[in-house]
C-alpha cells in the first residue's frame, strides 16, 4: 500500500489469463479474443502498440507478452507434471524461486537506469496455484515481494504496483479471481480502475519524468 492504493476491475475479461491481462495493461486494449488459450505463451505485443514506446529509455524484466522468459516453460512442464504425479511441489517451487531471483537481481539492477523499469514477479501466482491455501508458505512469498517494494520506497521516482488478478484458496490450491490489485505513490486518482485504463496513466507519467 502507497499513497492510493485499491482493486482493479477485470470484469469485461471471460478468464483472468495472465498474458491476456498484462498485454492489456501494456496496450489499453482488451486483446483477449486476439489469443487464443492454447499458444497464449507465444503471444507477443510490438513495442509501437504500448506505452513502453513513450519512453525514450526503458527495461522490461520477464514481462508476459512482451519480454516472459523461456525458461517458464519449464515451470509449466513442471506444474503439469506435479498433477500427473510425475514432480513434486518441491521440485515446482524451487524452480519458481530460481527465477524469481534471478527477476529480482536483473529488476533491483535496471532501477535508476532508465527512464521506465518494468519487472514482473509471477512469484505469488505461481506459488498460489499448488499452495495458496498453506498460510505460512504464502506469507513468506508476500513478505518477499513487500521487501521489493521496500528496497524502492526510498526512491523519489514514480513507483507503480499492479498485479494482473487476484487470487483465492480453493482448498490448498488457488485460483484468479475477478479483481487485481494497484498502488502507487503519488496521487494519480484512478477510483476503480480497469486494467486498461493504465496505459493513458503511463503516458501522463512519461510528461512528468
Amino acid at each position: 500500500m502507497q499513497k492510493e492504493h485499491g482493486p482493479t476491475d477485470l470484469s469485461a475479461f471471460n478468464l483472468e489469463r495472465t498474458v491476456v491481462l498484462w498485454a492489456a495493461f501494456l496496450t489499453g486494449k482488451n486483446m483477449e479474443a486476439n489469443i487464443p488459450l492454447k499458444t497464449q505463451w507465444e503471444f507477443k505485443v510490438p513495442t509501437q502498440a504500448t506505452f513502453l514506446s513513450f519512453f525514450q529509455t526503458f527495461a522490461t524484466i520477464d514481462v508476459p507478452a512482451y519480454s516472459h522468459k523461456k525458461i517458464h516453460e519449464e515451470e509449466r512442464r513442471l506444474l503439469k507434471a506435479y498433477f500427473n504425479d510425475e514432480a513434486t511441489v518441491e521440485d515446482f517451487d524451487a524452480l519458481v524461486w530460481k527465477i524469481h531471483e534471478e527477476n529480482r537481481k536483473e529488476f533491483l539492477n535496471s532501477t535508476g537506469k532508465f527512464n521506465l523499469t518494468m519487472g514482473y514477479f509471477n512469484l505469488a501466482d505461481s506459488i498460489g496455484h499448488l499452495s495458496f491455501g498453506i498460510q505460512q508458505k504464502m506469507r513468506t512469498v508476500y513478505e518477499e515481494l513487500d521487501g521489493i517494494a521496500g528496497e524502492l520506497k526510498t526512491s523519489e521516482d514514480i513507483i507503480l504496483i499492479v498485479s494482473d488478478h487476484g487470487m483465492k484458496a480453493l482448498g490448498r490450491y488457488g485460483d484468479h479471481t475477478k479483481n487485481g490489485f494497484y498502488s502507487t505513490n503519488r496521487k494519480v486518482g484512478l477510483g476503480l480502475p480497469k486494467i486498461t485504463d493504465f496505459y493513458n496513466l503511463m503516458r501522463s507519467i512519461e510528461n512528468v519524468a
